[in-house]
């Protein structure tokens, strides 16, 4: 037994030996791990410093170049017309007829509407007849007139013989008297006719009057037009009574249009007529020419807008009074200003800037600015042609100045 012991311990001995092998083998397993670990941290957090603060980021690029700068001065209006009114009858009566419909062209003097008539026609038809018989009258009263200086003129021959016989003795002074009276008759008589003529002439002229009257009335129951243009509304139908004032319908005179359009007063000091202008129409895949005729006195005061008559100089399309269009006047203009896009340019407190490339880095610059375009503005200073400037990819982003970059 005791040699079997000692046979058995060497063997124990092995063991252990490997144990421990097998122990420091495992603990340098787990150290291995453990600094494997470590690195892998160590390459993220490089590779994330690298990305954020030394890798280029990615800009949107422009070129600063030459080339025409427009300054313009916005405004939304609506279509009027410079010539507009509102038709009617200037007497009392009844629509028998209304000849247009809203959206017809009509030309001076054409026939829109007549009233009933039937009345005023019977009054003139009887005016004219009373002049006839006032003509009449005169006729019969010229006759009477001559029978009437003929009889005068017997009469005085009558009393000049008379008077000589009686102042010879021949004749009684009694005889005398009566080729007087005879006399004085036929003057009477003249009177008589002479004044009835004058009435009867007085009464041609009253008859005339009052059949001009009638025939004007006849005349002014037929509405006419006043201009060439469009009937825009029609607001009366055959069988309503119209007043003196009552619109029947409206024109408007769509050859001689402009559009009324409200500018910020910012601009006033910058305002001047005939100033060139476009003209926006919705659904329009053009713009019209136009300049500015008129500018306003007076501002909103709540607005704080001007009101500015734009004219076109000429419209090849349809167009409605009312209708909503916009214009840009033009204010001022560069033809050969160095310039850059305005989405380029950036804002903070201290007022606007724009990053540039200096030497493949990002810098930031503020350049001083002249006219400002519809998509460029002119710049003054602080920038030279063909210089790179750059911008963020997303609207409102920033860039960090000193990174590297490359576009887009």
């Amino acid at each position: 037994m005791a040699r079997l012991g000692a046979l058995s311990a060497p063997g124990a001995t092995g063991n252990k030996v490997s144990m421990s092998i097998a122990t420091l083998a495992h603990s340098a397993l787990g150290v291995v791990r453990r600094s494997l670990w470590i690195v892998l941290v160590l390459g993220a957090v490089l590779l994330v410093a690298w990305l954020r603060l030394w890798a280029p980021v990615r800009v949107q690029v422009s070129r600063v170049d030459r080339g025409l700068v427009v300054q313009e001065a916005f405004g939304r209006g609506t279509i009027e017309s410079q010539r507009e009114a509102a038709v009617g009858f200037d007497l009392v009566g009844r629509l028998s007829e209304v000849l247009v419909d809203e959206g017809a062209r009509v030309t001076l003097g054409q026939e829109l509407a007549r009233l009933e008539t039937n009345q005023a026609q019977a009054d003139f038809r009887s005016a004219q007849t009373g002049i006839a018989a006032a003509r009449a009258q005169l006729t019969r009263l010229a006759a009477e007139e001559e029978r009437a200086r003929a009889m005068l003129a017997t009469a005085e021959r009558e009393s000049t013989r008379t008077q000589a016989l009686v102042s010879s003795g021949v004749a009684p002074g009694q005889q005398g008297d009566e080729t007087n009276d005879r006399l004085r008759l036929a003057r009477a008589d003249l009177d008589r006719v002479l004044a009835q003529r004058s009435e009867a002439t007085r009464g041609i002229d009253v008859a005339a009057g009052g059949a001009e009257q009638r025939r004007a009335t006849v005349v002014r129951a037929t509405l006419l037009a006043p201009f060439d243009g469009l009937v825009t509304r029609r607001l009366r139908e055959p069988g309503d009574t119209v007043t003196v004032g009552s619109t029947v319908l409206r024109l408007v005179d769509t050859s001689q249009v402009y559009v009324s359009a409200a500018i910020d007063e910012t601009v006033l000091p910058l305002l001047a007529t005939e100033q060139r202008s476009t003209i926006h129409f919705p659904g329009a895949s053009a713009p019209v020419a136009g300049r500015v005729t008129r500018i306003s006195w007076e501002a909103d005061r709540q607005t704080h807008e001007i009101i500015v008559e734009v004219t076109p100089e000429a419209v090849d399309r349809r167009v409605a009074v009312g209708q909503r269009a916009d214009v840009r006047i033009e204010l001022a203009r560069r033809e050969s200003a160095l310039r850059l896009p305005l989405r380029m340019i950036h804002h903070d407190e201290t007022g606007a800037f724009v990053y540039v490339d200096r030497q493949g880095s990002i810098a930031l610059v503020r350049p001083r600015f002249g006219l400002t375009g519809q998509e460029t503005v002119e710049v003054l200073e602080g920038v030279s042609e063909g210089d790179t400037v750059l911008a963020a990819p997303s609207v409102g982003g920033s860039l960090t100045v000193g990174r590297r970059w490359r576009s887009e």
